[in-house]
């Protein structure tokens, strides 16, 4: 008997899962992968792309041509998920599966802070989470002349959690590149107690001094409430406010729309077993931006691409399994590393094991330019993918 196997979303979750999937399903069972669109990224490369150092297609693979041969890639937008009778609706018709994995990413909803959406259409503010917003903003640190970036995190968790202290490190490397680096001001909220709590207070603390080192201020504890574009003022649950010349902010996240709708999701988020990835739907499993797995009960498997890529391979052993076919039993892992993209021809790395006991352990490689030679080797490995980027 065949099987289908139906996959939501075309990142670097997605593309991991079928080719993992594939391996583990007889030749007549069948793996479908659906994504609005055939282009996909890196989570870093916004941020270069950002700062000006690459062009979208330059960093840019298309899913369709890297799974050939290894699943069929429908061009669409998924809009329901029936559970029940196994059927996902998309903009081009109806899919049945007999397994579902959800790897969709996360929504971008800045509508839910008041302020910010006039903010961000008037050109006070950007952010650097989606390809046209760090086109825009691109451009709007091009043309800035002095002032107070603000660099704030308004809601937790996001994808690509090191991505503001990059950024404000970015924005400094520009100013000064410009020579308007005296004139620039650049300060870094967040409402967390420690920068990256999710990896330790010691790595907060090597955050915080590597910022400090720059000229760039770090101010935790913060929660923002409300943007003022016209008066250009951040406004926090503190009661403290904070002026502003451009206001970068990670825009909150959550599970998209119909993944909601559906019944998979628990405030924002899928809930996820970290030891197999599957949901509370039986025949559906989760993984990556969209994904909440818990490791311990304050303790969530950060959101980032080195993830997604190992929740995959758990999910695709687990699902095959259920389906009756052969795989080996899902190996429990969450160890990864995040490039921390410093500036000119300069990168760091967190990296760890999130499951180590009592608690995680991860270390901060401070950025230098042999870690920016191999961060553009693992970029370059990631882009070979494509049949039509290799050299």
């Amino acid at each position: 008997m065949s099987h289908t196997v139906l996959i939501i979303g075309a990142g670097p979750g997605g593309v991991a899962a079928a080719r993992a999937v594939r391996q583990y399903l007889e030749a007549e069972d069948r793996v479908i992968v659906i994504d609005r669109q055939d282009e996909q990224r890196l989570g870093v490369t916004l941020l270069s792309i950002m700062r000006g150092w690459h062009e979208p297609e330059d960093v840019t693979i298309k899913p369709s041509r890297v799974l050939a041969g290894v699943a069929e890639f429908v061009p669409a937008e998924a809009t329901r998920i029936d559970p029940v009778n196994r059927r996902v609706e998309t903009t081009t018709g109806t899919l049945e599966y007999d397994a579902l994995i959800v790897a969709t990413g996360a929504e971008l909803v800045p509508e839910t802070v008041p302020g910010l959406v006039t903010a961000l259409e008037n050109g006070s503010a950007g952010h650097c989470w989606s390809l046209p917003a760090a086109l825009h903003l691109r451009e709007r640190l091009r043309c800035l002349a002095g002032g107070r970036v603000l660099i704030v995190v308004t809601r937790l968790p996001y994808k690509c959690p090191p991505a503001p202290y990059e950024a404000a490190l970015l924005v400094r490397d520009l100013a000064v590149e410009r020579g308007i680096g005296n004139s620039v001001e650049v300060t870094v909220v967040t409402p967390e107690q420690s920068p990256l709590a999710v990896a330790g207070p010691e790595i907060g603390r090597e955050l915080v001094a590597l910022l400090n080192q720059q000229g760039i201020t770090v101010l935790t504890g913060e929660q923002l409430v409300a943007v003022d574009g016209r008066h250009r003022e951040a406004q926090f649950a503190s009661g403290r406010r904070e002026l502003f010349d451009l206001l970068i902010a990670v825009p909150p996240h959550r599970a998209p729309t119909f993944v909601q709708e559906a019944g998979l999701a628990e405030v924002d988020w899928v809930p996820a077993d970290l030891r197999s990835m599957r949901t509370r739907f039986e025949g559906i499993w989760a993984i990556g931006d969209v994904a909440a797995v818990r490791i311990r009960d304050t303790l969530l498997v950060p959101k980032a691409a080195v993830f997604a890529q190992q929740q995959a391979e758990v999910a695709a052993r687990d699902l095959a399994r259920w389906l009756g076919r052969t795989a080996p039993e899902p190996e429990l892992q969450a160890y990864g590393r995040c490039w921390f993209l410093a500036g000119r021809g300069v990168a760091g790395a967190i990296e760890g094991d999130f499951l180590a006991e009592p608690r995680p352990k991860v270390t901060f490689q401070s950025p230098s330019t042999d870690g920016f030679a191999l961060m553009q080797q693992e970029l370059a490995a990631w882009l070979a993918q494509d049949p039509a980027r290799r050299h």
